[in-house]
């Protein structure tokens, strides 16, 4: 007659053994931004958060979408006394465009959580825009010397009596006026110079650029796999659990089994 304190200590067993794997019930992670919320240009600004009371997950990934859910910045940030933490900063890339940007957090237990920010993003200066105004006041400061010039040699050809006074004083203003033509074809030198070493820094500026998009898609998706290492590690866990349940079930049945043959 001893069926029912077996079956009692094998409920007891099973209780016990399985309350660990009810720790990690999937809740709401609570996620911040930090700053006014409000960003341009390349801002430095921090991600944190918690994660719901009972949740244990070692990390958290982190995900940033643009106003068309395209991922700009992911991330997987370690958990220490359920806080985590990740800065970082806006811009970058041609994804960060004006609008409203999406932070997801998530974690191996399935808690998840949102904050939101926007991002204001300003126009790239124009070099070659730039460049092509000076081109132009140059070529209009050069033809404005160029009709100076002109109406001092027609008044020098049809100077009467009275102009041959002023002869001196045309000649010294027709010989600074060529000093001044010197000096804008100096300065049409050097802004030629200047464009070139400009067109350079704009490849090299692209380079960058294009360099460091590798980059962030590199580390994204070492994130990403993080994350599902992450995961993988959490079902070995559960798994694991799972078997000694089952093994301590089975000893204590076969515990039962031999009080009952010894009974």
């Amino acid at each position: 007659m001893k069926t029912l304190p077996t079956l009692a200590a094998v409920a007891i067993a099973i209780v016990l053994l399985a309350s660990p794997m009810v720790t990690n019930a999937a809740g709401t992670i609570t996620v911040s931004i930090s700053g006014t919320g409000s960003f341009q240009d390349s801002q430095s600004y921090t991600i944190s958060g918690t994660l719901p009371s009972g949740d244990t997950s070692p990390t958290v990934g982190i995900v940033v979408k643009n106003p068309s859910s395209q991922t700009v910045d992911q991330y997987t940030a370690s958990v220490s006394s359920g806080a985590f933490s990740y800065p970082t900063a806006v811009g970058g890339t041609a994804l960060w465009v004006t609008g409203t940007y999406t932070v997801t957090a998530t974690d191996s237990a399935g808690s998840t959580g949102t904050a939101t920010f926007t991002y204001t993003a300003t126009p790239p200066f124009n070099m070659t825009q730039w460049i092509l105004n000076i081109a132009r006041n140059q070529t209009i400061i050069e033809n404005q010397i160029k009709n100076i010039q002109g109406n001092l040699t027609l008044l020098q050809a049809s100077e009467g009596v009275e102009q041959k006074d002023m002869k001196g004083n045309f000649s010294a203003l027709s010989s600074a006026i060529t000093t001044l033509s010197g000096a804008v074809s100096t300065l049409s030198g050097s802004v030629a110079s200047i464009q070139n070493t400009l067109t350079q820094m704009g490849n090299t500026l692209s380079s960058i650029n294009t360099a460091a998009g590798n980059a962030a898609t590199a580390a994204g998706n070492a994130a990403t796999q993080a994350q599902n290492a992450a995961s993988v590690v959490s079902n070995t866990q559960t798994y694991v659990l799972v078997v000694a349940v089952l093994a301590a079930i089975t000893l204590v049945l076969e515990l039962a089994i031999l009080v009952r043959k010894l009974s």
